[in-house]
């Protein structure tokens, strides 16, 4: 079975984002490879399903992969560091391990196999006026993520036959992509690639803020490639952390270290994108996606990560002030997807990102949401300052003229100046 995997793997010429590419082993049973000693076990379940596999505690293994039946995988994953895998789907699972210590003897008793469920949450989100086409910001990393977004690159350099990305489908958005190229388009092991957001830590950093600076995107969606799979999985949590996995050309961690100095050590961010819509959507497109949210797990400790936390980073600062960020997140992409159907979710992904800015956007003193900013706006508001009427949160954000988080006389007096100036 191993051999099936390897074959299949590299005919696809593909390897995951999430951490510097890696095969499982060739091996049957427990044999010595390389000066590691591997083991493995095969779970058969009666229906292809979504599993966590969950490690006790005192392991003496060091790396471990998660293997179906199509040739598809998931790891390696340091056991050092984790304790449960991410979501992966099979039918027939193996769980291979490996240890540079022969005395090392896995059994079941080892790993916790768990149904996978999306935990439902409730992500709150905020609001912005609307501005005058707004850009939505689409980055990407290896294939197939690059070649999926290129339509919306501005540089003709990039994307010769124009970009698609002006007020896209009438919505009212501009579409604005960046990403890195390689010498082979449809690598395998593609490297740290050249141009725009090169997969690089000081690159992606160095062209990043740069980027937000000049677009003030009302919405950012990171892409890069996941693992060798069909998944559309959608990234949750983001962490400041130090244990970073080195990428290609020294310094090979970030600098500074963590990255980001506002907050401590491995503080956590999250998406605000609409996950589960956008989860749903994918899946009722019937192209052929497994999309699911990761509640629980991270985008891996690599470069992908880095870039995640970065969307999510500039997302949280930028709450208050004329041009505040909606929303903002990071979609792991499986190897396997072939472009055409990376673009067509992609689309969709789009899609459901602009349906949450449409419901989420607002006009400073139009407390009713009528397009009109009259006197029934300043009555609504005084009243609400009065206590008599209670506001929805679109409204409150509306109401704040002044943006100071109180609504007081000061935002009634500015609501009356626009009045008299109408």
């Amino acid at each position: 079975m191993i051999n099936k995997i390897i074959s299949i793997s590299m005919l696809y010429c593909l390897m995951a984002q999430v951490a510097p590419y890696q095969l499982p082993y060739d091996t049957d049973l427990k044999k010595q490879v390389n000066n590691k000693y591997i083991w493995e076990q095969t779970y058969d379940f009666d229906s292809e399903k979504r599993v966590i596999v969950k490690l006790n505690s005192g392991q003496c293994f060091d790396e471990l992969f998660l293997i179906n039946s199509k040739g598809e995988f998931s790891g390696p994953y340091n056991t050092k560091i984790v304790n449960k895998t991410n979501p992966f789907r099979a039918k027939q699972l193996t769980i291979q391990v490996s240890s540079t210590t022969s005395s090392c003897e896995p059994d079941e008793t080892s790993f916790i196999i768990e149904n996978y469920s999306s935990n439902v949450k409730t992500i709150s989100n905020t609001y912005s006026h609307r501005r005058e086409n707004p850009v939505i910001l689409i980055t990407g990393y290896w294939p197939p993520t690059n070649e999926m977004i290129r339509d919306f690159s501005q540089s003709l350099d990039l994307n010769p036959i124009g970009w698609i990305g002006g007020n896209w489908e009438n919505r009212g958005y501009d579409i604005i992509s960046f990403f890195p190229e390689f010498d082979n388009p449809d690598c395998s092991s593609c490297g740290q690639g050249y141009g725009d957001l090169e997969v690089d830590y000081q690159d992606t950093s160095g062209d990043f803020w740069p980027i937000v600076n000049d677009l003030n995107p009302i919405a950012i969606i990171t892409f890069s490639r996941g693992y060798i799979d069909y998944s559309w999985e959608l990234e949750y949590n983001y962490y400041n952390r130090l244990n970073w996995i080195g990428d290609f050309s020294p310094p090979y961690l970030p600098t500074p270290n963590p990255p980001d100095d506002s907050v401590e050590n491995y503080f956590i961010r999250h998406s605000s994108l609409p996950m589960e819509d956008i989860m749903d959507k994918i899946e009722s497109e019937d192209i052929g996606l497994d999309s699911y949210v990761d509640w629980q797990g991270d985008p891996g400790q690599y470069v992908s990560e880095f870039m995640g936390y970065h969307g999510v980073w500039y997302h949280d600062i930028n709450q208050l002030g004329e041009n505040k960020c909606i929303t903002a997140g990071h979609v792991h992409v499986g190897g396997l997807i072939d472009i055409e159907t990376a673009k067509r979710a992609t689309e969709v992904t789009l899609r459901s990102v602009i349906d949450l800015l449409d419901q989420s956007t607002y006009t400073l003193g139009d407390t009713n949401q009528d397009q009109i900013i009259d006197i029934l706006d300043l009555v609504m508001t005084v009243n609400y300052i009065l206590g008599i009427q209670e506001f929805e949160n679109i409204q409150m954000y509306s109401a704040d003229m002044n943006e100071d988080g109180i609504i007081n006389i000061q935002d009634v007096i500015n609501i009356i100046n626009i009045i008299l100036e109408n």
